[in-house]
């Protein structure tokens, strides 16, 4: 086959925080599905995956948002550094004693701990008088980030996602259509070669 030479134009504008939101959502309805099932097998892994999705996709529509608004936008900043400088872009004053400001900050701080997996090493000795059932509850093998495991967590963080995305997509003037990933190609013939 002879080869031929042509002109290839295309442009895309891929915007992840749209499939972190969608991965999130999936873990969400699944999670809510199984505990309606009570099928609870293996699901604190999933309301994890589901956390960390929500807590990525919260970080990816700052980075949307901070990209397409602020000049020179420090995609490596921190976290809450870039929470704030979009909120404050768009005229909002975070309250992080309430939701969904809040839910914000606990979601980032539970994505850190998963995150950076740190060893925690505690050493107690202590005597308790309790039931068996009492000494099970205790959850001695627990780590301080498996309390954010639970589905009023997983349930909250999306809704507050959600509700800031809504908010700060409203006050920023973009069009829904402006942050989905979109694109197009065109392929021009422009002769033989030789």
């Amino acid at each position: 086959m002879a080869k031929a030479r042509f002109r290839i134009q295309e442009h895309k504008d891929i915007y992840i925080h749209n499939d972190l939101a969608n991965a999130a959502f999936y873990f969400k309805e699944r999670i809510s599905g199984r505990l309606k099932n009570d099928d609870r097998e293996g699901i604190g892994i999933e309301m994890m995956a589901c956390l960390t999705m929500i807590a990525f996709a919260v970080e990816a529509r700052m980075n949307f948002l901070g990209y397409k608004l602020i000049e020179k936008w420090k995609e490596r900043a921190p976290f809450m550094v870039k929470v704030e400088k979009v909120t404050r872009r768009l005229g909002v004053a975070p309250d992080y004693g309430e939701r969904p400001y809040k839910t914000i900050e606990s979601l980032k701080n539970f994505r850190d701990t998963l995150a950076h997996g740190k060893p925690l090493e505690i050493r107690r000795d202590l005597e308790v008088e309790a039931t068996e059932e009492e000494l099970r509850g205790r959850g001695c093998l627990s780590a301080p980030w498996e309390t954010s495991v639970s589905g009023e967590f997983v349930e909250v963080g999306f809704e507050d996602m959600e509700a800031v995305w809504r908010d700060l997509l409203a006050r920023s003037r973009l069009g829904v259509m402006e942050t989905i990933t979109q694109g197009g190609a065109t392929i021009s013939f422009i002769g033989p070669v030789g």
